[in-house]
Parts: structure tokens; sequence; C-alpha cells
């Protein structure tokens, strides 16, 4: 968890920055960035190290690596990496992602590194998983049947949804060129200094150079909260 929310502070969406550096900090090494590998500790000693103890890199994080890290969790959210100024861009420029195309990223025409199969169960096979509880005798009435068929059961509210959809942060992926052909901020084998077709800035060209106009997501409003 963030500082502020630590400190019972309010926040905003800075929080889930933190939470981006923390991660990227345990895929290098494997670890937490509060405790060793193993280690067994107080939530009070957690809270204490997140608070006030500076973190620690290992030859396995690069300089790049290491900015990145520092940014996304640094303990100030002023001073934090992030959403500035209605976009990414200070987080988007540094070199860790220096060859990323967040054009075509965000279209869904990066072709991913790595593809799980989606045959493969990654989970304990059924008889490892204890016995389900039983509840006999509920009866929904029509109130119970309106309010369920509304549920999400997955991680995002459907309110949270219909926010983002209304915000029109997604409106730039639904501009094709005639005839369905790939627009030229998309197109990987564009000269140099092509020109977005929204926001009209020029961008400078080559694979990995493109950055969007920009856009990101709202701060979050108090009970809209995305995820954990």
């Amino acid at each position: 968890m963030a500082p502020e929310l630590l400190k019972n502070e309010e926040y905003d969406w800075s929080v889930d920055y933190f939470t981006l550096g923390v991660t990227l900090y345990e895929m290098i090494e494997a670890k937490g960035p509060f405790r060793c590998r193993g280690e067994k500790v107080e939530n009070k000693e957690v809270t204490r190290r997140i608070l006030h103890d500076p973190v620690k890199y290992s030859e396995k994080f690069s300089a790049a690596c290491r900015a990145a890290c520092e940014g996304l969790m640094a303990k100030d959210p002023a001073g934090r990496l992030g959403f500035r100024d209605n976009q990414c861009a200070q987080l988007k420029a540094q070199p860790l992602f220096q060859m990323v195309n967040w054009g075509r990223l965000e279209a869904g025409l990066v072709e991913p590194p790595f593809v799980p199969d989606p045959k493969t169960v990654y989970a304990k096979d059924i008889g490892e998983v204890g016995a389900f509880s039983t509840v006999k005798g509920v009866v929904l009435d029509e109130q119970d049947k309106a309010f369920y068929e509304d549920f999400s059961s997955g991680n995002i509210p459907i309110p949270w949804q219909e926010e983002m959809v209304e915000t029109g942060v997604f409106g730039e992926l639904n501009v094709w060129g005639a005839k369905g052909t790939v627009p030229r901020d998309l197109d990987p084998n564009a000269p140099a200094n092509s020109v977005s077709s929204k926001s009209g800035t020029l961008r400078g060209g080559g694979r990995g150079a493109y950055a969007p106009s920009g856009r990101g997501l709202e701060p979050r409003r108090p009970g809209l909260s995305p995820g954990p």
C-alpha cells in the first residue's frame, strides 16, 4: 500500500502508480521491496518500512529499471511518476520504455512476447480444493433478481466501466484510415515526424518513438475503485 494510504490521508490515482512500482520491483527481484524472501514480519513493521526505509536494489536492476522503480515508489506522491497534467508523458518517457510504441500498444497491434496456453489450467486440481459450504433454503425475490442482473463478477465494477467509456479515453483507438487502413500514428513503417490524427501534435518517427496525445484516467472518485 502507498504511504498516503497507510497514513489515512486523502489519495488519488497516484497510489496505483506506487503499486505499479512495487509490481515492477517484484518482477525483477522475485521478492517484495519491503521484506526479505521468506521473512516473517508483522504488518506494523512492514508499514514502518514503507513509510521510512529506502528501498534496496541489487545488481539485477539496470539503471533504467532502478530509475523507473524509484520514480514510481517515491514516498511523496507529489514527486511520484504517474499521471500529470492529464497525461502520462513523464512516465512513458522513462528510458525503460523507450522501445515501446504506445500507440500500437493501446490499439492491440503489438505482439506479446509470451502468450499463455489457453488449454493450460493454472490452478490446483479440484481434489486439492477444500469442500465448499452448501446453503439451502434461500429463495430470491424479484428485488434480489433485479440486483444480481447488474452484478459484476469481474475485477472491474460496472459503474467504473461505464464511467471510463463516458470519459472517451478509448476514442483514439477507433480512428482508422479510409477503408479500414491503419492510420499513420499506428503504422510502424510510417516516415518520421508523422502527425497524430486527433491532436495534430508533431511526433517523432520510428518504432517506439510514437507518443499518444496523453489522454489518461480521470482522478478516482470515492466508491468507484477499479481494484485493490
